[in-house]
């Protein structure tokens, strides 16, 4: 596993651990089996890089952080293999380098940071 953020649960926001944009709500998050935290949908502060689509569909695309441009992982065109998430409703799969992330609860919780396993 890359990260202890694969195993969160709880409601809240992920955000860029560099720069603290919010980038993924947990309700999009979903288990994908790669070991890396995945989402169906980004929001706003989530930057994609601009392939053809070709590319998009063999290698996907780089995520990077709209504010601060520090790299969070890819999007890979496969969302649909995912039946029963919002992956395959949108038809993406945002595979999320953990160490990239800190978690903030809805319930005001102490946030996590998305290093190490445990």
């Amino acid at each position: 596993w890359s990260s202890k953020l694969v195993r969160e649960k709880r409601k809240g926001v992920f955000r860029c651990a560099g720069c603290g944009t919010e980038l993924f709500a947990s309700g999009e998050k979903f288990e994908s089996g790669t070991g890396w935290p995945s989402f169906a949908s980004g929001l706003p502060g989530v930057e994609e890089e601009d392939v053809n689509p070709v590319q998009f569909a063999v290698l996907g695309a780089e995520l990077r952080c709209r504010s601060c441009g520090g790299h969070l992982g890819d999007v890979f065109g496969d969302g649909m293999l995912f039946q029963g998430t919002r992956a395959a409703v949108t038809g993406k799969r945002y595979c999320i380098d953990g160490a990239a992330l800190e978690f903030f609860p809805e319930d005001g919780g102490v946030a996590v940071r998305g290093q190490g396993l445990k």
